[in-house]
């Protein structure tokens, strides 16, 4: 099972459009906040199930603040980041993946891109649509779930 993932479109409607093609044959697209809106865009132009949750830059939108899934018998967890300080260190946003008993854990915020594994749990940053930083450009991530454990790559755009 393929999972696409993204976060901070901000709107960016043009890299939205860039990202699809890469996200052709996924089963499920997790976006991981600022625009929650973009996520609803997305759903619209896909056949697969996009869930979203809401971040720091979504002001006016209602959505959650984090989700737990269940596919493919792995515990996803995502949030967007900014409500553990993501930017600083992500000791708190593994031990929120540990409570829940994740065993990946999917956030952005930062905007810029990581794949890692800490504490048996695979951690998934996809980077920025919108706006990259410190010098990468666009991307996305994709994680297979067929792997064990899961598996994760970054596509720049």
């Amino acid at each position: 099972m393929l999972i696409g993932v993204i976060s901070d479109s901000h709107g960016n409607r043009k890299r939205i459009l860039d990202a699809l093609p890469y996200l052709e044959g996924v089963e499920h697209i997790l976006h991981a906040g600022d625009f929650f809106e973009d996520a609803q865009n997305i759903d619209a132009a896909v056949k697969c199930k996009v869930t979203a949750v809401a971040g720091n830059c979504d002001y006016m939108v209602r959505g959650p603040f984090e989700e737990l899934l269940v596919l493919n018998g792995y515990r996803i967890y995502l949030t967007h980041g900014h409500l553990y300080n993501v930017k600083r260190d992500l000791k708190a946003l593994v031990e929120r993946a540990k409570e829940l008993d994740a065993h990946v854990a999917v956030f952005g915020h930062t905007h810029t891109p990581q794949v890692f594994c800490e504490d048996g749990i695979l951690i998934v940053n996809p980077g920025s649509l919108h706006s990259p930083r410190q010098g990468y450009q666009p991307s996305i991530a994709m994680i297979d779930l067929s792997q064990r454990p899961p598996r994760a790559d970054l596509i720049f755009l």
